[in-house]
């Protein structure tokens, strides 16, 4: 999941790292935890964070909804990377069912490293993809991507 919407760089005085999500992105991003585990499209029991405050207040949203817990990342932060992922993956073990939030472009290279695609998939705020299989260049399925107009049915 890439984070949901958050204060622009321009709107915002501090440091990138602690920019948030506005108003309109914790109830967005709420709105589509909710509807997809309504739908039961998230069976999850962890949600792995970047340590940047919108992507952690995004997964801190999700796990809410899921009641799950999260757990910081500082591999998804900024320039993620199957590298960095798999390195970390092989000193903490990712639960079967979990969740990976972050950030664009790193999303979309990730999903396109690990289901080797055709078409590159640029992540939108608070969109989701679903893939199964193994974590490696590849390896995985894309059983499906759904950005927040598709999960909340807006025109």
């Amino acid at each position: 999941m890439r984070h949901g919407i958050a204060y622009e760089r321009e709107e915002w005085k501090g440091n990138d790292d602690s920019r948030p999500l506005t108003e309109e992105g914790v109830q967005r991003t709420r709105a589509v935890a909710a509807a997809l585990h309504k739908a039961g499209k998230l069976d999850l029991t962890e949600v792995w964070t970047s340590p940047l405050v919108r992507a952690r207040q995004t997964a801190g949203l999700v796990a809410e909804v899921l009641q799950v817990p999260v757990k910081e990342c500082a591999a998804l932060g900024s320039g993620a990377s199957l590298t960095s992922l798999a390195k970390t993956f092989a000193l903490h073990r990712p639960p079967e069912r979990f969740m990976l939030v972050g950030h664009e472009p790193d999303t979309g290279l990730l999903l396109d490293a690990l289901h080797k695609s055709k078409e590159f998939i640029a992540f939108k705020k608070a969109a989701v993809a679903h893939l199964s299989g193994d974590f490696e260049p590849g390896g995985m399925k894309l059983k499906w991507y759904l950005t927040p107009k598709d999960v909340l049915k807006e025109e």
